[in-house]
Order: C-alpha cells, then structure tokens, then sequence
C-alpha cells in the first residue's frame, strides 16, 4: 500500500507544474495577439458649405414666401430652387463639384 502513495505524489506534483506552466503561459499567448496592426482610415468632410447651402436656402424661402412666386437663388457653391405649387413648397439644393 505505501508503494501505490509514493508513485501518486510525484505525479501529483507533475500534474501540478503542468498546470501552472500552462495558466503561466496563456497570458502571454493573449499578450501576443493583442500586439496585432489596427488600421483605420477617416475622410475628413468639410462641413461649411452645406451650413451656407442652408443659410442660401433660408434665403430663397423667404424671397419665394414674400414674392409669391417661384424664387431661385445662387451662391459659390450651391444653387437653391424654390417652387411653389397649392400646398407645398419644393427646395431643391444643388451643389457645385469641384
């Protein structure tokens, strides 16, 4: 009987190293992929002309609104159509492609 304990605690001890060498090793497999490339690409929009397309149709709103007829205005950049017809009111904002 004490020949069957002698040969269990080594193995124990085996099993026991294997296992700490195996939770020792699975960060630095982690560590090792998270060093991976990112790449990320960004277009960069220039906001002002569609804040001045709307300030040039706020524009031709009121022109049309005060005229009672079709208006049409233009800027730089933008062309703003207003139409009228019974009970609605179309704005059609065209910008210029450079």
């Amino acid at each position: 009987m004490r020949a069957a304990g002698r040969f269990s605690i080594p193995k124990v001890l085996v099993l026991a190293a294997l296992a700490a060498l195996g939770l020792a090793a699975r960060p630095a497999v982690a560590e090792a992929q998270a060093r991976g490339i990112l790449q990320a690409t960004a277009t960069v929009v220039d906001t002002r002309p569609s804040f001045e397309a709307i300030e040039v149709a706020r524009t031709a709103i009121q022109a049309a609104l005060t005229s009672g007829a079709d208006s049409r205005t233009q800027s730089q950049q933008t062309v703003v159509t207003v139409a009228r017809t019974p009970g609605v009111l179309v704005v059609t904002i065209d910008y210029a492609r450079n």
